[in-house]
C-alpha cells in the first residue's frame, strides 16, 4: 500500500501542467503596458501593474554614457541614417513614453536631438540660445518647411484653432504664461501622446507633458498651420 500511494503521488506530479510545474508556479502576461502575474496553485491571483515612465520634467540621460559618447562620435562624423537613428529611438521613446518601434522617423529624430538641452535665451534662435518663438519658427522651418512669424502671438493669430483632444504631431500648442489678460506668451510644438517640445525659461528647449500641472493650467488651445 505504501508504495502504491508513492507511485500515484509520482503520476499526479507529472499530470500537472508545465506552467504549474514552474519553481514558483508562476507566468507572466504582458498587455497594454501591464505585466500580470497569476498563479495556477489554489484561487489567489495577483495582479501588479509595471511602473510607467514617468513624464520627465527636466533633461532625461536616457542613454548610457557609452551611447551618449557613440552618438556624439556619429554626429561629428556627420553619420545619419539608422546608424544614429537606433539609440536615438530608445533616448525619445523614454522621453515621449511610448513604444520604441513606434519612433521611426530618422529625420524628426535628429532634429529634435539637435535642438534638445540648447539654452534659452530671449529673442535668440540659434542653438547657441533660443526663446519659444524663435524655436517654434526654426523647428517648423527645418522639418514641415513653413516660414512662421516670430511672435507667439501673431503665431495663435494666424493658426486655425484646435481643442487639445485634437492635436496631431506638428500642431503648436499655445499658452499664456503671465495671467489671461497678457494674451499669448508661450508656444511649442506638439509631438505625441500628450508631449511637445519648446524652449523653456528655465530648461531651454525640452520635452514637456500638457498634463503637468504648470502646463494644463496654462494651456489655451493647439492650432494648425494651414497654407
Amino acid at each position: 500500500m505504501k508504495y502504491l500511494i508513492i507511485i500515484i503521488s509520482t503520476l499526479l506530479v507529472y499530470a500537472e501542467p508545465a506552467s504549474a510545474r514552474h519553481p514558483f508556479g508562476l507566468y507572466k502576461v504582458f498587455q497594454d503596458g501591464k505585466s500580470k502575474k497569476k498563479t495556477t496553485r489554489g484561487s489567489t491571483t495577483t495582479t501588479i501593474k509595471t511602473k510607467k515612465v514617468a513624464s520627465p520634467t527636466t533633461r532625461l540621460a536616457a542613454l548610457t554614457p557609452e551611447e551618449e559618447n557613440k552618438i556624439a562620435e556619429l554626429k561629428n562624423r556627420k553619420v545619419i541614417g539608422i546608424e544614429l537613428s537606433a539609440p536615438l529611438q530608445f533616448k525619445y521613446a523614454i522621453l515621449l513614453d511610448i513604444p520604441v518601434e513606434m519612433i521611426n522617423d530618422s529625420k524628426l529624430l535628429e532634429l529634435i536631438d539637435s535642438w534638445y538641452g540648447a539654452k534659452y535665451k530671449y529673442g535668440g534662435d540659434t542653438r547657441d540660445g533660443v526663446d519659444c518663438s524663435g524655436f517654434t519658427r526654426a523647428f517648423m522651418a527645418s522639418y514641415y518647411d513653413l516660414d512662421l512669424t516670430r511672435n507667439s502671438a501673431e503665431m495663435y493669430d494666424k493658426s486655425k484653432h484646435i481643442k487639445k483632444k485634437k492635436l496631431a504631431q506638428g500642431d503648436l500648442v499655445f499658452f499664456k504664461t503671465k495671467g489671461a489678460k497678457a494674451g499669448i506668451t508661450h508656444v511649442g510644438v506638439y509631438l505625441c501622446n500628450n508631449k511637445f517640445i519648446h524652449a523653456a525659461t528655465s530648461s531651454g528647449v525640452i520635452i514637456s507633458d500638457l498634463g503637468e500641472d504648470y502646463y494644463k493650467a496654462r494651456f489655451v488651445c493647439g492650432g494648425r498651420v494651414v497654407n
